[in-house]
């Protein structure tokens, strides 16, 4: 059984033309998973059935603005250049080793959005990207056991 892990125990890679980038200073991110559609009526049946549809999946990245060596604009060279790329995200420990197989993936992702975070005075300045991805990959997420 683990414990509580913070922001800074999650590492982002994102993967474009099969080069790997650890995306730095990742202050928030967020991935919703789900299907379009809903229970729709069939003709002849008083309940409805399921129609789950195709996969929808949206995700944004915060992160420190500019303070990421090497790879500054990586998040805003992706949106300008409409760049596919994979997302993988999972947690390591305090010592910095992975915990795991607790891996999840967005396959063939894309940002379509990209805006400047800033705060009050004395805040560090940030970016945020948002996207969305056409397929989730979970293979590599260790199942718990009820």
């Amino acid at each position: 059984m683990a414990g509580p892990y913070r922001g800074h125990n999650l590492v982002l890679e994102v993967v474009v033309d099969g080069q790997t980038y650890t995306v730095g200073l990742v202050d928030g991110t967020d991935m919703d998973f789900g299907f379009e559609g809903n229970p729709e009526p069939v003709y002849g049946q008083r309940t409805k059935v399921h129609n789950l549809g195709t996969k929808r999946v949206t995700f944004t990245i915060t992160r420190w603005y500019y303070a990421d060596d090497d790879q500054e604009d990586l998040l805003l060279d992706l949106f300008l250049n409409e760049t596919p790329f994979s997302l993988s995200g999972y947690l390591i420990d305090n010592a910095g080793t992975p915990i795991s197989d607790t891996t999840i993936t967005l396959v063939d992702c894309m940002i379509y959005r990209w805006r400047p975070r800033t705060g009050g005075a004395d805040d560090i300045l940030g970016e945020e990207a948002s996207g969305s991805a056409l397929d989730w990959d979970f293979t590599a997420f260790e199942k718990s056991t009820p």
